[in-house]
């Protein structure tokens, strides 16, 4: 009797802590998201200028615009976080050399003088270069946390096919002039992806997060074919960046369900042994 006991106490601490896991794993997953949007929503208002110009940009400065200026910051954010361990030292030194150089470079450029442009590059550049440190170095500290508890194997095979998943998604959504059937197929393939990753590997925040960056991905690849075509109202292609968080809910909803259907497989085949 005190035996079976002890087995229920046991068994109820190793599901509480199981739970415990998946809440944190759901959080980490999540809170490079949440940096990630909100910086990039705040980058809405450069795309609006950027794509009223009449003529289309050359192709080298628009892979800087959607593709370089963005990832960046978040790379900077990743290597400071690895170098520091701190998150805040990474988003804030990050701040802080992104914010001087958009002192330096609107300050060029204001026409109500050099002090209101370099005070305006500095809040802006700042902030949003803060803030996309802040995801990578969350996104980093994320790969670290799911490789030690799904191990190296699972863990790679989860971020370098949801990365190769984002770009490939940013190049044919770019040369299809952003075709709204390339991209329902592409989401589709994301979430079947979604799916077949967390059921095969376990994994849950971290597939969250890369199919996260792949959907803004796709919004970069469908701005950036706009502002290729020389459209007036390119700018406004940006806007889909706002449809990432719904879209994302489904995302969430199929790797949590391969996740689940995944636990169980495992869990009925280590009770058959």
């Amino acid at each position: 009797m005190a035996r079976s006991k002890r087995d229920t106490m046991g068994m109820g601490t190793g599901l509480s802590l199981e739970n415990s896991v998946k809440r944190r794993d759901f959080v980490r997953g999540l809170a490079p998201l949440a940096f990630l949007l909100l910086a990039l929503a705040c980058t809405q208002a450069q795309a609006q200028p950027q794509g009223g110009s009449d003529s289309s940009l050359p192709l080298l400065d628009l892979l800087y615009v959607v593709v370089v200026e963005p990832l960046f910051p978040l790379l900077a954010g990743a290597v400071l976080f690895m170098w520091t361990r701190s998150h805040l030292i990474a988003a804030g030194l990050s701040a802080l050399g992104f914010g001087a150089w958009g002192a330096v470079y609107f300050s060029r450029l204001s026409v109500d003088g050099p002090l209101s442009g370099a005070l305006y590059g500095l809040g802006f550049d700042g902030i949003t270069g803060g803030l996309l440190a802040l995801a990578g170095s969350f996104y980093v500290h994320l790969i670290g946390t799911e490789a030690r508890r799904l191990g190296k194997e699972r863990t790679t095979i989860v971020h370098a096919g949801g990365i190769a998943f984002a770009a490939t998604a940013f190049v044919l959504l770019l040369v299809t002039h952003g075709s709204d059937k390339v991209g329902i197929g592409l989401y589709l393939v994301m979430l079947a992806w979604s799916f077949g990753a967390a059921y095969a590997t376990g994994s849950f925040g971290g597939l969250v997060a890369t199919m996260a960056f792949a959907l803004v991905a796709m919004v970069h690849g469908i701005w950036g074919a706009a502002i290729l075509s020389g459209a007036r109202d390119a700018g406004q292609a940006y806007l889909a960046i706002f449809a990432v968080p719904p879209l994302l809910l489904a995302v969430v909803a199929t790797a949590a369900l391969g996740r689940w259907l995944g636990g169980a497989r495992s869990a009925n085949s280590a009770a058959d042994k």
